[in-house]
């Protein structure tokens, strides 16, 4: 059984921990730099993830009947 990954709740999540870092980091400087490497790594893959929503294809549906 394979499973289905949706990219736009994936974007949608990893926006999301990058604005829950950035505020958090904004807090104090020792939080920034421990979350500066988080923060830089889903930066670099939320083009990718990106990308993918637009390659992605809908799944077909079975017809009934």
């Amino acid at each position: 059984m394979s499973r289905t990954i949706d990219y736009n709740i994936l974007v949608e999540n990893c926006e999301d921990i990058i604005n829950t870092l950035e505020h958090d980091s904004m807090r104090s400087s020792g939080k920034m730099k421990m979350n500066s490497d988080q923060i830089l790594a889903l930066y670099k893959i939320l083009p990718i993830y990106k990308e993918k929503v637009v390659k992605q294809k809908p799944t077909p549906k079975k017809k009934e009947g």
